[in-house]
């Protein structure tokens, strides 16, 4: 108990003698530990302290804390500084109630006032001060690695880029080389880097890489706009994003210091080994990786991996079920039929969004299309070259939904009753009109003709359109035309005695 709370002790006492409450609605009134009011009514009885009293605060202070005679070569027993760390990195704990417990054990030691400026002295030398306090599982601090590793393929020089992600209470550090820092990787380092901790920091603190944030703090940007992807990752792990601002290196000072123990134990140290594939340079930085977070600190006699598994591991959230899938965002434009383009396939949407700007996220297996935030359409991924074209019937305008019935396989099934090149044609048709409807009507009128001719006979004619590159039916009618050597349809003449002839324009004879 420090001499200044004097006033502190006569209350405890006051409450104590003269309202009679129980040490634990004392310590609640008086806003301090249950083990303070306890030491402070003890040192009363023995000191024979009568209340009310008379004694003056210097008074009551020296009857409380008497004075104690040192023995030659004594000292005050000293707080554990190590473990004082440790629990500041707990949520809740602060160097007052540390204090308190330390007191309660060594009633002897040192004052509130010694007791900061020795924790001070010790995150100094020990180069663990910083400009604020980080607490377990709070941050994760991210970045890239300045340095690249070498490794070759087919004796080319290739560079592999290394992720950093370190967290904030234990430093402890994964890292891991990539081919390249694309946001397909960005996205695979994150999820690596939860699965490896076994759980993931609350808030996520990224340098201003494109990958992370698309516009940074500036004058005229006061809130940072963040990758759209990026922060579907965060919100499925339950994280946020405060990115650090621009030029302030202090703000990730963590994540510089993993970058440089990365660069200095890792890439340097692997600079004069030759890797044959990125699998072998992958292997030995993971295993380098191990050595640094296992390999005790330079002045604590700990490391980060036993750090993190006593204060840390614990506090992270837990891992969803799954892995986050990673989605690649695109803005489009629905075309006049409905549809928008993702990945040279096109993909229905209702018709009443023609013409509106869409935002596409496409997984995988998934597309999804969303209008102001709100998802209007989804469907599964198509990755057939010969169909492009994915369509729902409930997303087409009413005139449209009458040839619905007309599908792809139904075309196919038809053409294969004529023979493989007939088949080949229609199936080429298919593949080159960008409008479903009209191909489907181009295949109808092609089929129709060909109920007209023998089998072998449409079979010739569309060998002779596909190796030509005809797909238009125009173009098909005319081939169609030249070999059977006759106009198509055709017509009887007409007639009627009222109709003029050949000879009345001068064509007769």
């Amino acid at each position: 108990m420090r001499r200044t709370d004097m006033a502190q002790i006569k209350e405890i006492l006051r409450l104590h003698y003269e309202v009679g409450l129980s040490q634990r609605d004392i310590a609640k009134s008086v806003q301090c530990s249950l083990g303070t009011v306890s030491n402070v009514l003890q040192r009363a009885r023995e000191a024979g302290i009568e209340y009310p009293t008379e004694l003056s605060a210097k008074e009551l202070g020296s009857k409380i804390y008497p004075p104690v005679e040192k023995k030659p070569g004594e000292h005050k027993p000293e707080p554990d500084m190590e473990y004082i760390h440790r629990e500041m990195s707990r949520k809740g704990i602060t160097l007052q109630l540390l204090w308190e417990e330390y007191k309660a054990g060594n009633p002897d030691g040192i004052m509130y006032n010694q007791f900061c400026e020795r924790y001070r002295v010790y995150r100094k030398q020990n180069k663990i001060y910083m400009r604020r306090e980080h607490k377990a599982g709070e941050h994760g601090e991210v970045d890239w690695a300045g340095l690249a590793a070498s490794y070759y393929v087919d004796g080319e020089e290739r560079k592999a880029y290394y992720f950093v992600l370190t967290l904030s209470a234990s430093s402890y550090i994964y890292a891991e080389p990539f081919r390249d820092m694309t946001m397909s990787s960005w996205i695979e380092a994150h999820c690596r880097a939860f699965e490896y901790f076994g759980g993931t920091p609350k808030i996520l603190i990224p340098d201003n890489t494109k990958t992370a944030v698309i516009k940074p703090f500036s004058k005229t940007e006061k809130e940072p706009v963040l990758n759209q992807t990026y922060k579907d990752l965060a919100s499925f792990y339950g994280a946020a994003i405060i990115p650090a601002r621009p030029l302030k290196p202090q703000d990730k000072a963590l994540a510089e210091k993993g970058v440089q123990i990365v660069e200095n134990r890792i890439i340097s140290k692997l600079r004069n080994r030759t890797f044959l594939s990125f699998e072998d340079l992958h292997t030995a930085s993971m295993e380098e990786l191990e050595i640094v977070n296992t390999s005790n600190f330079k002045s604590r006699p700990t490391n980060r991996r036993a750090l993190f598994l006593e204060i840390e591991k614990n506090e992270l959230l837990p891992l969803p079920k799954s892995r986050f899938e990673y989605a690649d965002w695109k803005t489009c434009k629905v075309a006049f039929d409905y549809h928008i383009k993702y990945d040279e396939h096109f993909y229905s949407v209702p018709y009443i969004y023609v013409g509106k700007q869409v935002d596409v996220s496409g997984t995988t297996r998934m597309v999804e299309i969303f209008y102001e935030h709100e998802r209007v359409a989804s469907h599964k991924r198509s990755y057939e070259k010969h169909q492009r074209y994915v369509t729902l019937t409930e997303h087409m305008p009413e005139n449209h939904r009458v040839v619905s019935e007309w599908s792809y396989d139904r075309f196919l099934s038809w053409a294969s009753s004529f023979g493989e090149q007939t088949e080949a044609y229609i199936r080429f048709i298919m593949s080159k009109r960008e409008h479903p409807e009209q191909a489907y009507k181009t295949c109808a009128g092609i089929l129709n003709i060909g109920k007209k001719i023998p089998k072998e006979s449409m079979e010739q004619i569309c060998k002779m359109a596909l190796d030509t590159n005809l797909y238009s039916f125009k173009y098909f009618d005319a081939i169609f035309k030249k070999y059977v050597g006759v106009d198509h349809p055709s017509a009887k003449p007409i007639d009627n005695p009222n109709v003029r002839g050949a000879e009345y324009y001068g064509g007769g004879k």
